[in-house]
């Protein structure tokens, strides 16, 4: 038996076209060839078209995954997709920004120069970072502009901040502003904060209700929830935990997009497997680690990782002039007391470096410290002999290192340093050379400008997550013109699981663009025994036999999805109403109930289109989706029963609570007499030979005007045990 699920693609009515916006910016797009023109744009309509349509007025949502390198353009890339969604109708693009301010700075910085141009192009867009309540006029006259601008927000992936913005867009008046008008949001290394950490531990209990959600999660989901009509694009290097996510998270990506990198991205390939030569081994008695080897001294090999930073400053800066400056980043551990040391560390050399040369060529430390980097001259041209470019001699560039030296900028990049760090722009065309020393802040998502040279004695306990010990390369990037005289200093302990990386994320990649179905990929994804694919906290463990089992009831009652929900089930009902057969007789219509056989494929479009935006039921709701797909493709089921519960009788009335937009009594009718024959309960009008699901038509009793007597559909799921304990998400 084979099972087709519908692609999306064959359905598609959004097709997004390139308009006065995204031409503006890709004729800016310079430095590009005309080949990676032509990808970038063909890449951008792609994510684009998986997206909702901006203009519908349906009650919608999406998310989708966009995967690039490391330091490949994954900005550009959003930028890109940004002015297309403008030209398409998208009327709000909500770009959360790191956790960090200097990501937010860095963000909101390039989307002022790339989108706004200077302020050419403040007719199209206008910028609003980090707003609160107070903000809310300024943003509701912008969308009320004649010129129809595209704002653009962006935003802290912290909890605090993104609840002001769902309080923003939850406000009478940008309901009544924005109406439906689609909204994107551009989730910027979407799998660092966004995921939800609670979910191993979830999946150990039985009801979605009992689940718990870490703050920047849970506030996420609920800015989703009041947009109604939206995108959710995840970018990220390391999608690992996007992926295997995947059975019960809203966050689980639907669509994937895989951005291919320009002809001179240097990337994991380039130094682990094309040039090894470029890679330098730390010993094992010079790593670090604040409880297990926390050094007392500089160890030797930083001072030959300085000197060769200033060397390469000296040839490719100033004897060749291929770039106006280089960088050199110094990552010692996550604490930032070893940030501090290795700072005062360096700093120390160089300004004694800088003492010694300003003694004078007559001196002979002067001469003994020159000496110094000709010995190591040869390690900065081996790569440059070896294939086979041209380099100068150390005669011709010696005059240059106590200028290099001496116009060296230090910077301590920590959170708690904020003044020199998390607020202050680096001055990168300041100096020729800059040395850039911290962690965290220095991790995922910051790009240090024209890095040459990488110190990382990091010591590591235990497996490494491989998402995690990726996001750490900040030498990965476009250094074509300068590659020769880059270095990257690690243990060999680290060196090996960066190569075995290398394998994996190849691998991966290749899984992602052969496959059109995310879950496919999923199951692919096994790695090497010597690292995890991502932090254990974000997974699911046994989820479909813990939470997929017997009898589970949603509460699809929320004020704005109850009439799109009425017109879904009608429409399955009038469809189908020759196909449905009865159940067992009983003398009340209230207890009359009828069922059908709906095949797979209807069953998923079906659940796909009933709305429910509480946390645990639409978590439940995606969970049953990829459940039944999965079901479907292992030939353990061609069909789900739909049982309409009562279908003569009046909507059954359930006492509701206003604040939680819960029914407050039992959903199920119990076992009772009913005339000649005993009722037997809703539980029981079940088949155990397929996934059931029964839809109830409820009228909402309370107090308040507003809900008492509305009626509302709501499902109940039951799966049996026999399907349950074969599969484990």
């Amino acid at each position: 038996m084979e099972v087709q699920i519908q692609k999306d693609e064959e359905n598609k009515s959004f097709k997004p076209v390139f308009g006065e916006r995204a031409t503006e910016l890709y004729s800016r797009f310079t430095k590009l060839s005309q080949e990676e023109l032509e990808t970038s744009k063909r890449e951008t309509i792609s994510i684009l078209s998986d997206c909702v349509d901006p203009k519908s007025d349906k009650v919608q949502s999406v998310t989708n995954l966009v995967v690039g390198y490391v330091q490949s353009g994954k900005t550009m890339s959003f930028t890109a997709l940004s002015a297309l969604a403008s030209d398409n109708g998208y009327r709000v693009i909500i770009y959360l920004a790191g956790n960090k301010n200097n990501l937010l700075d860095q963000t909101t910085n390039r989307l002022r120069k790339d989108l706004i141009n200077e302020g050419n192009n403040r007719k199209w867009y206008k910028l609003h970072p980090n707003p609160v309540l107070k903000d809310l006029d300024r943003i509701s006259n912008d969308l009320q502009m004649s010129t129809s601008p595209t704002v653009l927000i962006t935003v802290l992936k912290q909890h605090q901040h993104i609840k002001e913005l769902s309080d923003i867009f939850n406000s009478p008046k940008m309901k009544n502003v924005l109406k439906n008008a689609g909204v994107m949001i551009i989730d910027d290394e979407a799998d660092q904060a966004s995921l939800n950490g609670y979910a191993y531990k979830n999946s150990k209990s039985e009801e979605w209700e009992d689940d718990e959600y870490t703050t920047t999660y849970r506030r996420i989901t609920e800015l989703r929830s009041v947009l109604p009509n939206h995108s959710y694009i995840q970018y990220t290097a390391t999608p690992q935990g996007p992926l295997l996510i995947s059975i019960m998270d809203l966050l689980s990506p639907k669509h994937h997009t895989v951005l291919t990198p320009g002809k001179a991205y240097t990337g994991g390939k380039t130094f682990f497997k094309d040039h090894p030569g470029l890679i330098l081994e730390i010993p094992n008695q010079e790593t670090y680690n604040s409880k297990r080897n926390d050094l007392s001294e500089p160890p030797k090999t930083l001072i030959t990782a300085l000197q060769l930073h200033i060397l390469a400053v000296a040839i490719v800066v100033d004897y060749k002039k291929d770039e106006k400056f280089l960088s050199m980043m110094v990552h010692a551990d996550k604490e930032q007391d070893a940030s501090e040391k290795f700072y005062h560390w360096v700093s120390n050399i160089i300004n004694g470096w800088i003492a010694t040369f300003n003694l004078g060529k007559n001196d002979i430390a002067f001469g003994n410290l020159l000496s110094s980097f000709e010995k190591v001259y040869p390690e900065a041209i081996k790569e440059y002999k070896k294939n086979n470019a041209n380099y100068p001699s150390f005669s011709e560039i010696s005059s240059f290192i106590p200028d290099v030296i001496k116009d060296t900028n230090i910077e301590l990049i920590i959170s708690r340093n904020k003044k020199n760090s998390e607020n202050r722009e680096i001055p990168w065309n300041d100096y020729s050379s800059h040395i850039l020393v911290g962690a965290d802040m220095l991790n995922r998502g910051f790009t240090v400008e024209n890095l040459a040279t990488t110190y990382m004695p990091r010591y590591t306990i235990g497996k490494s997550n491989a998402d995690t010990i990726q996001q750490r390369c900040r030498f990965f990037g476009y250094k074509q013109k300068y590659l020769w005289s880059c270095r990257v200093f690690l243990p060999l302990d680290v060196q090996i699981e960066y190569k075995e990386y290398v394998d994996h994320e190849e691998e991966m990649r290749k899984w992602l663009k052969e496959n059109d179905s995310l879950e496919n990929v999923e199951h692919l994804l096994l790695l090497s025994p010597s690292f995890n694919a991502t932090r254990k906290n974000i997974l699911t463990k046994n989820i479909v036999t813990s939470k997929l089992k017997g009898w589970r009831k949603m509460n699809a009652f929320q004020l704005n999805t109850i009439e799109s929900n009425i017109i879904t089930v009608e429409k399955l009902f009038s469809t189908h109403e020759k196909d449905f057969l009865l159940c067992e007789k009983y003398d009340t219509d209230d207890r009359n109930h009828r069922y059908l056989k709906l095949n797979i494929n209807e069953v998923v479009e079906f659940l796909s289109d009933f709305k429910c935006q509480n946390v645990p039921d639409a978590a439940r709701k995606q969970a049953t989706v990829r459940y039944l797909k999965y079901l479907a493709e292992k030939e353990k089921i061609t069909f789900v029963y739909i049982i309409q519960m009562a279908y003569k009788g009046k909507p059954r009335q359930r006492s509701f609570d206003v604040e939680t937009e819960r029914i407050s009594t039992e959903l199920f009718s119990g076992h009772s007499p009913s005339g000649k024959t005993v009722y037997p309960g809703d539980k029981e009008i079940k088949f155990e030979n397929s996934i059931c699901i029964q839809i109830h038509n409820i009228e909402l009793d309370c107090e308040s005007k507003k809900w008492n007597g509305k009626t509302a559909y709501t499902m109940a799921i039951y799966y049996p045990d026999g399907f349950a304990i074969n599969y484990v998400g």
